[in-house]
């Protein structure tokens, strides 16, 4: 399995769990729910659990578009068009569909991130609205906003290092024994 078959893999896998969440939640909910929290978790915005659960489809829906639209809106521009480090050699005859293939795969990944922000905090959202749980818990939102722009950071720093180097390049080269 590729890798971006295995980053839709997962963020499919991620999206049926959330669905399955919200179908089971959605009876328990109250018809008008508490949508927006402080930074303590505490409630500071409301909104019908209709409006809630369309709101929360629009932005899960829009998390694919990196996954998307990003990698068709790349392959689509002129080689003139594309910041690429070392491009002739990363858009050449020989490399250019691995280098598509790859930037598929990490713009895939990325939605995966973006889609785990979401669901967390939707999840947060509706365990503090449901009668047994009650509270959003803000520190873990908070660990969880913290770990993606960390991986964030790491993922475009891997993005760029992949694309700075090549086969041939002296960082890239085996070590000599």
């Amino acid at each position: 399995m590729n890798e971006s078959r295995l980053a839709f893999f997962a963020y499919f896998l991620m999206l049926a769990l959330g669905i399955l969440q919200w179908v089971h939640a959605y009876p328990q909910l109250p018809q008008h729910m508490a949508s927006h929290f402080a930074a303590n978790g505490t409630p500071n915005g409301w909104m019908p659990k209709n409006a809630f659960f369309l709101l929360t489809v629009v932005m899960t829906a829009l998390s694919a578009l990196p996954a998307v639209l990003a990698p068709r809106s790349i392959a689509s521009k002129s080689d003139a068009r594309l910041n690429l480090p070392k491009k002739d050699y990363w858009l050449a005859t020989e490399h250019r569909q691995e280098t598509f293939r790859f930037i598929n795969a990490q713009m895939s990944w990325f939605s995966c991130g973006i889609l785990f922000v979401l669901l967390y905090g939707t999840s947060q959202a509706i365990n503090a609205n449901l009668p047994g749980i009650g509270y959003f818990n803000s520190r873990g939102m908070f660990y969880v906003m913290v770990g993606f722009v960390l991986l964030t950071l790491l993922w475009t720093v891997r993005f760029i290092t992949h694309f700075s180097n090549t086969p041939d390049s002296p960082m890239s080269a085996p070590p000599r024994s």
